[in-house]
C-alpha cells in the first residue's frame, strides 16, 4: 500500500510540474506569439528560489482548477457547453495564475517552459515538490 502511494505521489508530482501549463500557454501564445519560445534554454537555470516557489504555489492552483473542470466537462454531454466549460477553466486558471504572490503569467509559462526542456531545472522544481509534500503529506503517510 505505501508503494501505491508512493506512485501516486510521483505521479502527481509529474503532472503538477507538467500538464497544468499547456492550456495557459496556449492562452498565452495567442497573444504573445512566438516571443517565448525563443528564450535560451541557459536562462532556465537563473530562476530565484522565491520566482519557483510561486511557480510550484500556482501550478498547484492550476491543478486544482483542471481537475475541478475536467469533472464538470467529463459530466457534460453537450459540446457547446464542453466547450464554454473548457474556456472558463482557462480564464480560471490565468487568474489562479495572476492571484499568487510573486508570479505573473508570463514568468509562470517561462519556467514552464524552461522546466520541460532544462532537465536540471525540473529536478530542482520536483525536489521543491517533494519537500513540500513531506511537509505537508507527512502526517497522511503515518496514517495510512
Amino acid at each position: 500500500m505505501k508503494l501505491n502511494g508512493t506512485l501516486l505521489k510521483s505521479t502527481v508530482i509529474a503532472a503538477l510540474v507538467a500538464a497544468p501549463m499547456a492550456p495557459v500557454m496556449a492562452q498565452t501564445a495567442e497573444t504573445d506569439g512566438a516571443t517565448e519560445q525563443t528564450a535560451p534554454a541557459t536562462e532556465a537555470a537563473n530562476f530565484s528560489e522565491a520566482e519557483l516557489s510561486s511557480f510550484i504555489d500556482a501550478a498547484m492552483q492550476v491543478q486544482a482548477v483542471q481537475q475541478d473542470y475536467m469533472t464538470r466537462i467529463q459530466e457534460t454531454e453537450a459540446d457547446e457547453d464542453k466547450q464554454a466549460l473548457v474556456q472558463e477553466a482557462q480564464a480560471e486558471m490565468t487568474n489562479a495564475v495572476k492571484e499568487t504572490d510573486g508570479m505573473d503569467l508570463e514568468t509562470y509559462n517561462e519556467i514552464g517552459q524552461a522546466a520541460q526542456s532544462d532537465p536540471e531545472l525540473n529536478q530542482r522544481i520536483l525536489a521543491m515538490v517533494q519537500t513540500r509534500q513531506g511537509e505537508n503529506g507527512e502526517a497522511e503517510t503515518k496514517t495510512e
